[in-house]
C-alpha cells in the first residue's frame, strides 16, 4: 500500500494543536464540554436572552473565532440560570467565562448575533472571512475603553471607605447635574441607574462601638462581611450581628482584603487570586478550630466555595478546602442550628408579621439552596412565597452598566415585577445586595434583606 502524500498547501491539519484551546477552555472551566447534548434548556432559562446553548456548541465544534464573536459570550452575566437549569451538570456561564479570558479578556470587534450563525437546517455556520473580527485602530481603542472601565468598576469597592467617610457630602455628589451624565460617559454606567447611598456611619464602625447581646457562651464566628454590608447597607451587618450573638455566639469580624467577586465578574482572575492567597490563611486560622464563618451576600460567601478552590495555588488548596467547608451562607447556619435543636432563638407568635415574598439570589440557587432562606423565615413565624424567578436582571455589576441596562430592565419586568405586583400586601425580602438595588429601583417597594427580616421577628 503506498503511502499517500498531499501537495504543498495542502498539508493535513495537527488536530493536537486545534484541540489545545478546548482544552484549556475545559480545565479553566472545570467543564465537560462533551456532556452537553444540546437539549437547549439552558437558552430558554437564559433571563437575558442569550444563546448559551449555540455558544456551547460551537466550542464542540471547535470553531473558538465564531464562539468570541458570538453576543451571548460577552453579554452573559455569570447569573448560573442556565447552569441550575441544565439536566447534565455543565455551566455554560463557566465556559463561557474560561473562553473571554483567552487573548487576556480582549473582546473582538465584531459581536454576532445568534441568528447570523445558524444555516436553514439550524447547524452554526463559520464566519465568512469578509466578517472576522478585525483589530483596526477604531475597534482596539474600543476594546481599550471597554477593558478600562471594567477595571475601574471592579475596583470601585476600593473607594467605598472614602465615599461613606465623607457621607452625606458624597450622596450629594452623586445628585449633582452631570453626575450620572459624567458616570454613563466615563464608567459606562447607565444615566437612569440609581446608585447606593454611602452611610456616614459605616458597620465596621458600629461595630467597634457597639454592646455585645450576652458574653458569647457557644463560643466565636467570624463575620465574613462584604464591602456593600460595610458602607452602604450597615443596617444588614447591625441585623446579623444581633442574630449571632442573641443566639449565643461572639461575632468577630473578618479581617482580610475583598473576596475578589468584583474582579471575577469582569474577568480579572490575577486580581482575584491575590485576594484569595491573603485571605485563605487568615480564614483557615480560624476553620482550622472548627470555627464557623458566616456571610450574608451569596457572591461573596459562596466565592469561598467555589472559585477560592481554583484560584489559590497548588500548596494552599488544602486550606482552602478547610475554610470551604466550614463557610455557610447566614441561612444555612441557622437552619442547620435549628436541625440540631441547638438555635436558641425565640420568634414572635405566628400571624403578628405581614407576609412575604422572598426572591433567592442566582449564585444561591446555582451553589446552595435557596430553599434554606424559605425555611428559616417559616420558622421566624412568616407566610412565605418564593418568587419563581430565574434572574432579577442586576447580576452584580453587570445590570449598571449601559449596554446591559435595557436587558436588565427587561429581565426584572419578565421574573420579578409581575409576582410583585400581584402580592401588595406582601413585603419584600432579598438576600443578595444587588437584587436589593434592582428591586428598589423598579419595584418601588421597601426591600429587606433576609437578616432584618428574621432580626425583626424575634420575640
Amino acid at each position: 500500500m503506498t503511502q499517500q502524500t498531499l501537495a504543498p498547501g495542502h498539508e493535513a491539519p495537527d488536530r493536537e494543536a486545534a484541540d489545545r484551546p478546548i482544552r484549556e477552555i475545559e480545565r479553566l472551566s472545570e467543564q465537560n464540554l462533551w456532556a452537553c447534548y444540546q437539549c437547549g434548556r439552558c437558552t430558554a432559562d437564559c433571563p437575558f436572552s442569550l444563546a448559551p446553548s449555540l455558544a456551547v456548541r460551537l466550542l464542540q465544534l471547535g470553531q473558538l473565532d465564531e464562539a468570541r464573536a458570538l453576543a451571548t459570550t460577552w453579554d452573559c452575566a455569570s447569573c448560573y440560570s442556565c447552569q441550575t437549569g441544565c439536566p447534565k451538570g455543565v455551566s455554560p456561564a463557566r465556559l463561557m467565562k474560561a473562553l473571554r479570558s483567552l487573548d487576556g479578556g480582549q473582546a473582538p470587534a465584531v459581536f454576532t448575533r445568534p441568528a447570523d450563525l445558524l444555516g436553514r437546517n439550524g447547524d452554526p455556520l463559520p464566519l465568512q472571512p469578509a466578517t472576522r473580527p478585525r483589530w483596526a485602530p477604531r475597534a482596539r481603542l474600543a476594546a481599550w475603553t471597554r477593558r478600562m472601565r471594567a477595571h475601574a468598576l471592579a475596583s470601585m469597592p476600593l473607594a467605598f471607605p472614602l465615599m461613606s467617610a465623607v457621607a452625606p457630602l458624597s450622596n450629594r455628589m452623586m445628585k449633582l447635574p452631570g453626575a450620572r451624565q459624567l458616570a454613563h460617559l466615563v464608567l459606562g454606567v447607565h444615566r437612569d441607574r440609581q446608585l447606593p447611598k454611602f452611610a456616614a456611619q459605616s458597620f465596621p464602625a458600629w461595630f467597634a462601638r457597639h454592646q455585645p447581646l450576652g458574653d458569647g457562651p457557644r463560643g466565636a464566628v467570624v463575620l465574613f462581611h462584604d464591602e456593600f454590608m460595610d458602607f452602604n447597607y450597615p443596617q444588614t451587618g447591625i441585623a446579623v450581628t444581633e442574630i449571632l450573638e442573641r443566639a449565643g455566639f461572639r461575632v468577630e469580624l473578618f479581617r482580610g482584603a475583598c473576596c475578589g467577586r468584583p474582579m471575577i465578574s469582569k474577568g480579572f482572575e490575577d486580581g482575584a487570586s491575590l485576594c484569595a492567597v491573603k485571605n485563605v490563611p487568615i480564614l483557615h486560622e480560624a476553620a482550622s478550630q472548627g470555627v464557623y464563618i458566616v456571610g450574608c451576600e451569596p457572591s461573596c460567601l459562596l466565592t469561598l466555595r467555589d472559585e477560592y478552590l481554583h484560584l489559590v495555588p497548588q500548596g494552599l488548596e488544602p486550606q482552602a478546602r478547610v475554610v470551604a467547608r466550614q463557610a455557610f451562607l447566614i441561612d444555612e447556619f441557622l437552619v442547620m442550628l435549628h436541625a440540631k435543636g441547638e438555635l436558641k432563638l425565640t420568634f414572635r407568635p405566628p400571624g403578628t408579621l405581614r407576609p412575604v415574598l422572598f426572591h433567592g439570589h442566582c449564585h444561591q440557587k446555582a451553589f446552595a439552596d435557596a430553599t434554606k432562606s424559605v425555611q428559616l423565615l417559616e420558622l421566624a413565624g412568616y407566610d412565605v412565597e418564593f418568587i419563581n424567578a430565574a434572574c432579577c436582571g442586576m447580576a452584580g455589576l453587570h445590570g449598571f452598566e449601559k449596554r446591559h441596562f435595557e436587558a436588565s430592565r427587561s429581565a426584572c419586568e419578565r421574573s420579578v415585577l409581575p409576582a410583585v405586583r400581584s402580592r401588595p400586601d406582601a413585603d419584600l425580602v432579598i438576600m443578595g445586595v444587588s437584587c436589593r438595588q434592582q428591586m428598589e429601583q423598579f419595584c418601588d417597594r421597601p426591600v429587606r434583606h433576609l437578616v432584618e427580616a428574621v432580626r425583626d421577628a424575634i420575640a
